[in-house]
């Protein structure tokens, strides 16, 4: 993988927590790079760090040691606000339960992050709009969360990741909230996506199911990221 394609990549990343008299180690040394337009997922149990690394990838959390850049920039040296808007031109977000906004329609929760760089109302919209038809919701933009199905709130989720056409989407437990056919369904969308947008995803889950479907599959165990890189299905 030529550096140039690379849209994410952490080096050395460790993260340490101070316990007592000695450190709680719950990432050590992990490394590993992500490609424009690939699919990854990192697999591990409950309590493995698996969401501690994507919170350390999307410049939520600071690394104890280690680097992470995005987009050719690493987040470290950033203060909060540069990081902050790193983080909302270049990465989207997917997690477990939608953190949709209540009081705003479906096309105003894509639009947010539009709105918060200073895109123009009715552009953002327009954007938000064209998203929600790729998800396969455009009659329903104007539906508020509360009116919405478990899998459409999922999907104006991934719609509102998209909007910002960042080079890479992290999501966490992106169907852990959702039975097993509304899953497959949000699962065959986020292939679709990939295909049109070539947007890189970095799929956190505990379900091999699910990280079957991407291109790569790297295990979490003991603080450490498995470099023997399963293949899908494995």
């Amino acid at each position: 993988m030529t550096a140039e394609r690379e849209v994410l990549t952490c080096t050395r990343l460790s993260k340490h927590y101070q316990q007592a008299d000695e450190p709680l180690i719950v990432l050590q040394d992990v490394n590993f790079s992500v490609g424009k337009g690939e699919r990854v997922s990192i697999v591990g149990a409950s309590g493995s760090g698996k969401t501690t690394l994507l919170n350390m990838l999307g410049g939520l959390d600071d690394p104890s040691a280690g680097t992470v850049a995005v987009s050719g920039s690493e987040l470290g040296p950033m203060n909060e606000s540069q990081r902050a808007r790193w983080r909302n031109r270049h990465l989207g977000f997917v997690y477990q339960f939608h953190h949709l906004l209540d009081e705003f329609s479906a096309a105003e929760n894509v639009a947010m992050p539009l709105l918060i760089s200073g895109i123009p109302r009715k552009q953002a919209l327009d954007r938000a709009t064209e998203l929600l038809s790729a998800v396969g919701l455009e009659k329903r933009s104007g539906h508020r969360p509360n009116q919405l199905s478990g899998g459409e709130r999922q999907r104006v989720a991934i719609a509102r990741a998209l909007v910002n056409k960042p080079s890479a989407v992290l999501m966490d437990e992106p169907t852990g909230n959702l039975d097993p056919h509304t899953a497959e369904t949000v699962l065959n969308l986020l292939d679709e996506l990939n295909e049109a947008f070539h947007i890189s995803f970095i799929v956190v889950t505990h379900d091999d199911r699910v990280a079957s479907r991407m291109d790569r599959v790297m295990r979490l165990s003991d603080g450490r990221l498995d470099l023997q890189m399963a293949e899908p299905g494995q």
